[in-house]
């Protein structure tokens, strides 16, 4: 029946490092060969040869934490606050001549401060478009 195991074959297990590098330590004894220690231990000699190459490139020394994803970092954004410098908001459609200060503060404790003539809608959304990038 397609799909399913013959009876002769073991279900797959999982072993721990130290057990991995204690049988691959079997096969680096006098007179040891890799068929007969596969067999005494009942693993795949295709496993066992994959640990010996683990065991040689020093990946079978200590037990790793389970497989995760990466986790790309993201950004976080934190709340703004348009703050008034001390002066009356200016009536839509007038210019000022007075300087506005935009003070950025990043979650990596970072801090961006420009000094830029009137403020307006289109430089903050400038701004805003160059983190998120």
């Amino acid at each position: 029946m397609p799909g399913s195991k013959a009876s002769n074959q073991r279900p797959r297990r999982r072993l721990p490092l130290s057990k991995k590098r204690r049988i691959v330590e079997l096969t680096l004894r006098d007179g040891a060969s890799l068929r007969s220690v596969a067999g005494e231990q009942g693993v795949n000699r295709n496993s066992l040869y994959q640990w010996q190459a683990l065991y040689r490139a020093g990946k079978l020394n200590a037990e790793r934490a389970p497989r995760t994803r990466p986790v790309a970092p993201r950004a976080t954004f934190l709340p703004v606050t348009i703050a008034a410098a001390g002066r009356a908001p200016q009536p839509p459609g007038t210019q000022s001549s007075a300087s506005s200060i935009v003070q950025l503060m990043l979650a990596s404790g970072a801090a961006m401060r420009i000094e830029t003539g009137p403020l307006d809608a289109g430089l903050i959304c400038a701004l805003v478009a160059e983190l998120r990038q």
